[in-house]
C-alpha cells in the first residue's frame, strides 16, 4: 500500500490520488485508509448528493477544497 494525497477535481467531479507517477480517479465503493493524525482508518468512498466516506458505520462528508492523506 502507498501513502499519498487524495484531491478533488471539480471539472471531473471526482477524487484523485497520485500513484506511480500518474493520477488515478477513484470511484464509488473503492476502499482505502484515511489518515486522521497518525492513525489510518479503513473506509469506503461513496457518492450521493456529495462525496463522502463510510468508516466504522459512520458517514463523513468530504470537503472538496481539502486534500486528504490516504493509504491505497
Amino acid at each position: 500500500m502507498n501513502r499519498t494525497k487524495m484531491r478533488y477535481d471539480q471539472n471531473q467531479d471526482q477524487w484523485y490520488v497520485a500513484l506511480s507517477g500518474g493520477e488515478y480517479g477513484l470511484h464509488c465503493g473503492e476502499c482505502f485508509e484515511l489518515y486522521i493524525g497518525r492513525t489510518a482508518i479503513p473506509c469506503r468512498l461513496e457518492l450521493a448528493n456529495r462525496w463522502y466516506i463510510i468508516m466504522e458505520n459512520t458517514r463523513l462528508d468530504l470537503r472538496e477544497d481539502d486534500q486528504y492523506m490516504v493509504k491505497i
